[in-house]
C-alpha cells in the first residue's frame, strides 16, 4: 500500500494511505467548480451516514479546513456563549488542550481530571453536574491519543443529557474506526479530521452538529476563520467554503470514503485494528514490553508501552534504530511515566506489524537490551488456584473462528448417543465454550444446551451467535466452580480447555499437580445426573510434538504448554478419583484444528494464522525470529514441501487431539 521509499507509520495519524488515495490528489479542481462542489456534498452527507444518523433527523455534517485542532477550537470558540461555562473531562493531553483552548478564549472552565490511564467515573460526572448549574457544556476526548484509553462514550453522554447539558465529544482518532452512533451517545458536536481512521490525508477537520443546536450560537464566535456557524451557512447556501479550501486533501478524502466503505464501513475497518491490535500485544507482551492502560480500557487505535527497565534503553537511538528499518512509532505523550506509543491504524495490516515486531526484536539485540521474560519461560506465577491466562482471548474473540475449526464432532455425537438418554431430550453443559463454534455443531441436534466460558469477549462472542436460539443458553464464570443444581445435565464436553486450569509440572505430572482439573471434574461429578457422561477433548504430549507440523519450529515453546496439559494418564487417574468409571478414548486421525488453512507453508508468517494455536503466544521474541526465518529460508530454498511431507506423515499416525469419555455412574 505503499511506494518504495515510504516508511509505514504506526502512528495516529498522519497515517499511512493507500496508493489510491494518494492518486486521487494528482488532480487539479476549482473550488467553485461544480464538480468539486458536489464532490463536498457528497462527503458530507456520507460523514453524516458514518456518523449513523441523516441531515433528516436533525443533524449537519460541517468541514473546516486545517487540523483537526483547528476543529477543536472552531467548535470551543463558537458554540459556548459569553456566560457560558465548560466542564472538561481530562485523562491525557488532548482533554488538557480542550482546557487551554478555552482559557485562550476566555470561557470559563471546570474540570474533573483522572489519572491518565483509568477512566472516568460517570457518577462523579453526576454529582458535579448537579452541584454546579453554571455549567453549560461538557467535553470529552472518546479515545485519548495520547495513551490509547477509551473512555465512556455513552454513558456519559447520557448523564450529560439527562442533566441538560450540550455535549461536545473530541471523536479525533476514533470516528471510523471505533463503532458509534452521534444519537445514542447524545452528542451535540462531534469532531474528527480527515487524517485519522477514515484514512484520508491531513488537510482538514469535520464536525457532525445537532441542527438545532447550531443554529442556537449565533452571535457567540469568538473568531472569523473559525466560525462554525458562517461555515456551515456557506456549505449549506452555496455548497462552498468561506476561505479557499485544501481540494487535493477532499478529493482523497472522497476516495478514502469510498475504500471504507468497501472494506465494510465503520465495523470491517474496526475489526482490521481489532486484529493488528491483538497482534501487536502478543508480539510485545513476548518480548517483555509492558502496556500503560489497562486492557479493559484500551482502545484499538493505539497503544503506550512503557520503556523497558534496563537503563541502557534510550528512545531517541531505538526510534533511529526502526525508522532506519522503515519503521515509524511516535514517542510518548504522558506526564505520569515514560512511554512510547505504536498506532493500529492506517493502511497497515497484520503482515506489516509482524515486520514491525521483527524490527523492534531485531532492535533490541542490537541495543543488547535485557528484556523481562525475553529469555526465559514466559509462564505466569499468578495464585496457584487461579486459572491460567497466557493467550489474550479477549482480543482474539473478534477473528478466533478464523484459525480455529471444531474437531470430532461425530466421535462426540456418537459417545452423546451411547448414554440412556435420547439425543433430542439431553441437556448438554459445554464448558469453556469459547466463542460457541463446537456448541453450534451440537445445536439442534441435541434438546438444550448451556454454556460456559471465563473469557469475558469469548462469551460475549457465543452469546451474539445464540441471542436468537431459546434452547441455548451462553453465562460467563469458571467450569471450576458451577453454578447449576445438583444432576441438571445428561452430558458435558469440554474442548481443549483443562489446560487454561493449571501449571502442572511437566512430563513427570502427577494428578496431585492438577487440582483445578480435579475441581472441574468433583463439579461435573456433581451437576451430571446418574449415568451421564463427560467427553474431554485433549491432546496428548507426542500429538503436541509431532501431531502439529509447525511444532518442530518452536520446541521449546512445545515443552512449556506441555507443562500445562495433564496427560491421558492423569486424566483417567483423576476421573477415577472423583468417581467416574468406564474411560473410552477415540483419536479423529483425519482432523485438524486449524482447518484448511493447517498447510499452508507460509502460515507461520501470519499473526492471524498463528493465532489458531495458543501454543504461539509462548514463543518468546527471540523463538519467534529463528523461526520465521527458518520458515522463510526453507520456502526460499525449496526444502519446505519435503519437511511438510515428514511432520504429515508422523501426524496421520497419531492425530491431533484425543477423546476421553468417562461415565457417572
Amino acid at each position: 500500500m505503499t511506494t518504495p521509499t515510504d516508511k509505514l507509520l504506526f502512528t495516529p495519524g498522519p497515517l499511512t494511505t493507500s496508493n489510491t488515495v494518494k492518486e486521487a490528489m494528482l488532480r487539479d479542481v476549482g473550488s467553485r467548480d461544480a464538480d468539486f462542489v458536489a464532490v463536498v456534498g457528497e462527503i458530507r452527507q456520507l460523514l453524516l451516514a458514518l456518523a449513523g444518523v441523516r441531515q433528516a433527523e436533525g443533524y449537519e455534517a460541517i468541514l473546516m479546513q486545517g487540523a483537526g485542532t483547528f476543529g477543536i477550537e472552531s467548535v470551543i470558540s463558537s458554540v459556548i456563549p459569553a456566560d457560558g461555562k465548560l466542564l472538561i473531562i481530562i485523562n491525557g493531553a488532548y482533554g488538557k488542550r480542550i482546557r487551554d483552548i478555552a482559557g485562550r478564549h476566555g470561557i470559563e472552565t471546570a474540570v474533573i481530571e483522572v489519572t491518565e490511564n483509568t477512566q472516568p467515573n460517570p457518577q462523579e460526572l453526576r454529582r458535579r453536574l448537579a452541584d454546579d448549574s453554571e455549567i453549560t457544556h461538557v467535553a470529552l476526548v472518546h479515545c485519548e491519543t495520547s495513551s490509547g484509553i477509551l473512555n465512556p462514550l455513552n454513558e456519559i453522554g447520557s448523564v450529560v443529557k439527562e442533566l441538560g447539558r450540550t455535549f461536545i465529544v473530541d471523536a479525533m482518532s476514533s470516528f471510523g474506526g471505533i463503532p458509534l452512533n452521534v444519537s445514542e451517545a447524545r452528542i451535540d458536536f462531534l469532531i474528527s479530521s480527515a487524517n485519522k481512521c477514515i484514512e484520508g490525508v491531513p488537510g482538514f477537520s469535520l464536525v457532525i452538529a445537532d441542527h438545532e443546536q447550531l443554529l442556537a450560537i449565533d452571535g457567540w464566535a469568538r473568531t472569523l476563520s473559525l466560525d462554525l456557524l458562517a461555515q456551515w451557512k456557506g456549505l449549506e447556501e452555496q455548497g462552498q467554503f468561506r476561505f479557499t479550501p485544501p481540494t487535493h486533501a477532499i478529493l482523497a478524502f472522497r476516495e478514502a470514503l469510498r475504500e471504507l466503505d468497501d472494506e465494510g464501513g465503520v465495523a470491517g475497518r474496526a475489526a482490521r485494528y481489532a486484529a493488528n491490535h491483538a497482534a501487536l500485544l502478543r508480539g510485545m507482551r513476548r518480548m517483555g514490553f509492558c502496556e500503560y492502560v489497562p486492557a479493559e480500557s484500551q482502545s484499538h487505535i493505539i497503544t503506550a508501552f512503557l520503556f523497558p527497565e534496563d537503563p541502557r534503553f534510550e528512545f531517541t537511538e531505538f526510534y533511529q534504530r526502526l525508522s532506519s528499518k522503515g519503521m515509524l512509532i511516535y514517542p510518548g505523550k504522558l506526564t505520569e511515566g515514560d512511554c512510547f506509543r505504536i498506532g493500529n491504524i492506517g493502511q497497515i495490516f497484520e503482515s506489516d506489524i509482524e515486520s514491525l515486531l521483527t524490527a523492534i526484536a531485531a532492535t533490541l539485540l542490537e541495543m543488547n537490551l535485557n528484556m523481562k521474560n525475553t529469555e526465559k519461560d514466559t509462564t505466569p506465577s499468578p495464585d496457584p488456584s487461579a486459572p491460567i491466562e497466557y493467550e489474550d482471548y479477549n482480543s482474539t474473540s473478534g477473528n478466533y473462528d478464523d484459525t480455529r475449526v471444531p474437531i470430532g464432532l461425530p466421535i462426540v455425537l456418537d459417545l452423546l448417543a451411547s448414554t440412556t438418554t435420547p439425543l433430542k431430550e439431553q441437556s448438554i453443559l459445554d464448558a469453556g465454550c469459547g466463542t460457541g463454534t463446537f456448541l453450534a455443531g451440537l445445536q439442534g441436534r441435541v434438546g438444550t444446551i448451556h454454556g460456559r466460558e471465563l473469557s469475558e469477549g469469548m462469551q460475549q462472542v457465543a452469546k451474539e451467535r445464540f441471542a436468537n436460539d431459546p434452547n441455548v443458553q451462553i453465562d460467563q464464570g469458571s467450569i471450576t466452580e458451577l453454578p447449576h443444581a445438583d444432576e441438571s445435565f445428561d452430558a458435558i464436553v469440554c474442548n481443549q480447555v483443562l489446560h487454561h486450569l493449571d501449571h502442572g509440572e511437566g512430563e513427570g505430572a502427577s494428578a496431585d499437580d492438577f487440582p483445578n482439573v480435579e475441581s472441574f471434574f468433583r463439579e461435573a461429578f456433581r451437576v451430571l445426573r446418574p449415568n451421564g457422561i463427560v467427553v474431554i477433548n485433549t491432546s496428548d504430549h507426542d500429538q503436541h510434538r509431532d501431531g502439529f507440523w509447525w511444532a518442530a519450529l518452536i520446541p521449546a515453546a512445545i515443552e512449556r504448554m506441555l507443562r500445562r496439559f495433564p496427560s491421558i494418564e492423569t486424566l483417567e487417574e483423576i476421573s477415577k478419583r472423583t468417581g467416574f468409571v468406564d474411560s473410552e478414548i477415540k483419536v479423529p486421525f483425519d482432523e485438524v484444528l486449524q482447518g484448511k488453512n493447517y498447510l499452508d507453508p507460509k502460515g507461520p508468517l501470519s499473526a492471524a494464522w498463528r493465532a489458531g494455536d495458543s501454543t504461539w503466544s509462548l514463543v518468546t521474541g527471540e523463538e519467534l525470529t529463528h523461526a520465521l526465518d527458518r520458515v522463510t529460508s526453507s520456502l526460499k530454498d525449496g526444502s519446505m514441501a519435503a519437511f511438510l511431507e515428514e511432520r504429515e506423515e508422523l501426524r496421520t499416525k497419531i492425530g491431533q487431539t484425543t477423546f476421553l469419555a468417562v461415565r457417572k455412574p
